[in-house]
């Protein structure tokens, strides 16, 4: 069975790792609402393209080390940044 998760680059302050987020709906039938859970995969990115904020799919692998068993398949959609035209300063 192939795992395929779309999340978010949460942190990329590792080498050749960032950390994804993944939400998933599941529903709550004590009070029949769907809520919103959260995980969080460490994922392997060989190129470190990676940025905070990047949407991204993650594949599962081999297992890389003890806790990294996820690797970067793409880049679904780049973080959404823009410059500051006064001062040329890049914000997320």
């Amino acid at each position: 069975m192939v795992h395929n998760f779309i999340g978010v680059v949460i942190s990329t302050a590792m080498d050749k790792t960032v950390r994804v987020q993944v939400a998933k709906r599941v529903m709550n039938h004590h009070v029949q609402k769907e809520i919103l859970r959260h995980k969080v995969y460490m994922a392997h990115d060989e190129l470190e393209k990676c940025k905070n904020g990047d949407v991204v799919r993650i594949e599962h692998c081999r297992k890389l080390s003890r806790h990294k068993s996820f690797a970067i398949a793409e880049i679904v959609r780049p973080a959404r940044t823009w410059t500051d035209p006064e001062t040329g300063e890049l914000h997320l």
